[in-house]
């Protein structure tokens, strides 16, 4: 199974990058009771919600600037990549999460919102 959410976000890709990478940041548009991230292949990485839990997961792939996957534990669990692609102004995100969902409805669901919030911040910090 497999879903894929994208939204425009008004800011270049290096900021966005720090949006979707920095444990400050992604708590402020996804993990919102906190995030840990160790932001490297294999690295670990926490992620809370003060209704759900804390849920482990694993960084799978991280290319600055263009590409950061992360997959949910323990294995196997599904995967989310994503994607950043430039655009003339600010940058196309793209999240595709794949493999064993419980609920791929809801997790697209949760996965928009989430991208809407996502670009909201960045319009928080486009400079002027």
């Amino acid at each position: 199974m497999e879903i894929s959410e994208q939204l425009f976000v008004p800011v270049d890709p290096a900021r966005t990058w720090r949006l979707v990478t920095e444990p400050g940041s992604f708590r402020r548009w996804y993990a919102f009771g906190g995030a840990e991230i160790d932001l490297v292949p294999g690295g670990e990485m926490r992620l809370r919600w003060d209704e759900h839990g804390e849920f482990p997961a694993r960084v799978e792939v991280v290319e600055p600037g263009r590409r950061f996957g992360f997959r949910w534990l323990p294995e196997p669990g599904a995967l989310v990549e994503i994607t950043l692609s430039a655009q003339e102004d600010g940058t196309l995100v793209r999240v595709t999460e794949s493999g064993a969902l419980e609920d791929a409805a809801t997790s697209a669901m949760a996965w928009r919102n989430s991208l809407s919030l996502l670009a909201d911040l960045a319009g928080e910090t486009r400079p002027g």
